[in-house]
């Protein structure tokens, strides 16, 4: 017999990319810099609270960068279950330095004849390491942890957050690589970069003091609400 912490908490976990940003069309490197949504961009938000409009979330969580916030502003005026958005700092994206505002094709240039663990300590000047930026992504989970465990007694909460194409890739190896969570495909799609609004959700279980002992992703990438709407796929960039 192998006495285990209490699984004491279950909660699901809605995870939303921001609307398109006219960088994101053009795939000029954005990183910190507080890019708007545009209009394409603005009536995507639209429609994934449109999609995400009954369901009721017990707490809504944004990066501080405003093309995630407006995203997750969309969906509560959309939305009667809440009224705050807790903005995170710790979920913006990662930061790009120097190559911030410059074409995808000057990082590619930076990485290139770099392996994988070479690309994963690169860092551009000013900008975070592959390392540090996946730190702070498990940082992210920790926090999280300790922020829902707070809300105990309601039953299975549900929980937004609105963030990055490049933060809910790093969340996804997070998970699979450090907390063993099944992906709903077959193809590695989790360490892609996810569309503009597109939907993942996580059953998460907590133990008694916030920290995640399990994970299933049960819809990943998800964009049925764009279904005839304006789009542009998602580029990596080879980070």
């Amino acid at each position: 017999f192998t006495s285990t912490r209490d699984l004491t908490m279950e909660f699901e976990l809605f995870m939303v990319r921001h609307g398109e940003t006219e960088s994101n069309r053009t795939h000029i490197i954005q990183g910190h810099l507080d890019t708007p949504l545009s209009e394409t961009g603005l009536e995507q938000a639209r429609l994934v609270a449109k999609h995400l409009a009954a369901t009721e979330f017990t707490l809504a969580i944004s990066s501080d960068l405003v093309r995630a916030l407006k995203t997750g502003q969309s969906v509560r005026d959309a939305n009667n279950s809440f009224n705050e958005i807790e903005v995170w700092k710790v979920a913006r994206e990662r930061s790009f330095g120097e190559v911030e505002g410059q074409g995808v094709d000057v990082m590619m240039r930076e990485v290139k004849g770099k392996n994988k663990d070479q690309i994963f300590a690169w860092g551009p000047a000013g900008g975070e390491t592959g390392v540090q930026f996946r730190d702070r992504v498990r940082q992210f989970v920790k926090d999280l942890g300790k922020r829902v465990i707070k809300l105990k007694g309601n039953e299975s909460p549900k929980v937004l957050v609105t963030s990055h194409g490049g933060f809910i890739k790093d969340f996804n190896m997070v998970l699979v690589n450090e907390f063993n969570c099944s992906m709903p495909c077959n193809n590695g799609e989790w360490g892609r970069i996810c569309p503009n609004t597109g939907v993942s959700r996580y059953n998460m279980v907590l133990d008694d003091e916030g920290q995640l002992q399990k994970v299933v992703c049960t819809q990943l990438h998800f964009r049925g609400h764009l279904e005839g709407a304006e789009y542009t796929e998602p580029v990596l960039y080879g980070v």
